[in-house]
């Protein structure tokens, strides 16, 4: 097993802070900094430079956390190997999604999964698409779903399936029948995400920066699906969400949806991601595949 000095200097490259890293590790900071120095002095080199901001890897530095997440990284798989002939029974598996497949895609992957690996530790970590790129990149997650996602060097795209986005009311709201453009939309009340950090914003201010008539000036700005959803439940305008967010509400009646014409828009997708050249152990391998088999099959 590699040194857990390892997996402290990683946390304080990745934190850039002795003070936030020893927070996560649950030490003492004092403590914390006497690794870094006793590393330094062992290596007879600084790795960090301090600054009044935090701390930044010297060249020395950004080789060693090269080697550290290596070590770390083969760690995992031989552990992951491990567990495969201990049955897929023990474990971990990480992973990162954007909120409206939590209740979805993940919920159905997790109900499937857990039966034939019940001593297996599921974490499920909410984030925008940019966020849920940048921690499988990171190798914060071993999986992540993520809405249209921006591309990565370090990340590929496992499976991927439509998930158009639709104009999201409640019954009896004024919108006309029919497929809808942004443009029609912009002149209700909108509720969408924040900035393009989450993929159904990105995709929109993608059509608006196609069309120089289009203006949005949404009342409701909200970083969750269940505040978009909401402003749409109790009528107070349309939000734009995949089907997959909404799939019980439109079963009890209590949402309708439009679609919507914008090329970007109705041709959304929705991506697994996971780091490339990384081998993931057998049981994230196991998840893998049935979360696969969910977002394929879920409902556009």
């Amino acid at each position: 097993m590699p040194d857990v000095q390892l997996r402290y200097f990683v946390t304080v490259a990745n934190e850039g802070s002795i003070r936030k890293a020893a927070e996560i590790l649950n030490l003492a900071a004092s403590a914390l900094s006497r690794r870094m120095t006793q590393i330094e002095e062992e290596l007879g080199v600084p790795l960090f430079e301090r600054h009044a901001r935090g701390l930044r890897l010297t060249e020395a530095g950004r080789i060693y956390y090269d080697h550290a997440r290596q070590t770390l990284r083969q760690e995992a798989w031989a552990i992951g190997e491990i567990e495969a002939i201990r049955d897929l029974r023990r474990g971990q598996i990480r992973t990162v999604c954007v909120e409206g497949t939590i209740g979805s895609i993940m919920t159905e992957a997790i109900a499937e999964f857990r039966p034939g690996s019940p001593g297996v530790k599921l974490s499920v970590i909410r984030a925008g698409s940019t966020g849920v790129v940048r921690a499988v990149a990171a190798d914060e997650a071993d999986l992540g779903l993520a809405f249209d996602p921006p591309s990565h060097r370090d990340v590929m795209v496992i499976t991927e399936a439509r998930a158009p986005l639709y104009a999201v009311c409640a019954p009896g709201f004024d919108l006309p029948p029919g497929p809808l453009g942004l443009a029609d939309l912009a002149r209700h009340p909108l509720a969408i995400p924040p900035d393009s950090s989450y993929g159904i914003r990105d995709v929109i201010d993608r059509v608006v920066r196609q069309h120089a008539d289009i203006v949005l000036d949404p009342p409701l700005i909200c970083d969750s699906i269940y505040g978009l959803t909401g402003f749409a439940l109790r009528g107070q305008g349309v939000a734009i969400l995949p089907m997959c967010s909404i799939l019980e509400e439109i079963a009890d009646a209590r949402l309708e949806t439009r679609p919507l014409t914008d090329p970007a828009l109705s041709g959304a997708r929705l991506a697994l991601l996971a780091r490339r050249h990384r081998t993931l152990p057998p049981v994230a391998r196991r998840f893998c595949s049935i979360l696969s088999q969910k977002l394929i099959a879920a409902r556009a």
